[in-house]
């Protein structure tokens, strides 16, 4: 991360600058994939469809994986707060602490972490442990979120890895803690009967 940094300014200019700005429509498009409104209505509404089913697995997993990603954007408001980075686009570019204290933080100061990145990456490291065949789709879609920050100039190399970090480790430190509960096959756990094992 250090090393990240200091190359930071040099990475994002060049990001930035390449390709034709006319591409700033496609990333605009990718970076709205990590809205944390939208990432957090991902999970809410199978919480809602296994409510209206009576499903109490799949709705309290929805709700467990959305109030996840929201604690991930939380949790990177905070970080936001404490930082107080100046974005590439503020004159102190870079820079940490700008304006401390920042609380509230201004857009111009916001810049560690990335947000979009955060939840995108929550999302996706969820979206993978649900759908584990599908997990290199999500990754890759979350990893062109945080692509797309730097190239729109918005953020900083190190703030969009340090948001893949936090909402990677979140998402995986939640589901470690609760893990996912299965559904008991019919017969399955029963208590056998006397003379069959």
């Amino acid at each position: 991360m250090p090393l990240v940094v200091l190359e930071d300014p040099r990475l994002q200019m060049a990001l930035s600058t390449w390709p034709a700005p006319a591409l700033n429509i496609f990333w605009q498009a990718i970076s709205s994939l990590g809205n944390g409104g939208l990432d957090i209505g991902i999970f809410l509404v199978p919480a809602l469809w296994g409510g209206w089913r009576r499903d109490r697995v799949l709705r309290n997993k929805g709700l467990l994986d959305a109030a996840t990603v929201a604690g991930a954007g939380a949790l990177d408001q905070i970080l936001k707060n404490v930082a107080c980075r100046a974005r590439p686009s503020a004159p102190e570019a870079g820079a940490f602490f700008s304006n401390f204290p920042c609380f509230p933080a201004e857009y111009a100061y916001a810049s560690f972490p990335s947000g979009h990145t955060t939840t995108a990456f929550a999302a996706a490291v969820i979206l993978a442990l649900w759908y584990p065949r599908w997990a290199g789709v999500w990754l890759s879609m979350a990893a062109l979120v945080g692509l797309s920050r730097v190239m729109l100039g918005s953020h900083f190399p190190s703030d969009v890895l340090a948001g893949a970090l936090l909402g990677t480790g979140l998402a995986l430190a939640v589901h470690a803690a609760c893990p996912a509960p299965r559904r008991v096959p019919p017969g399955h756990g029963a208590i056998p009967r006397e003379g069959k094992l």
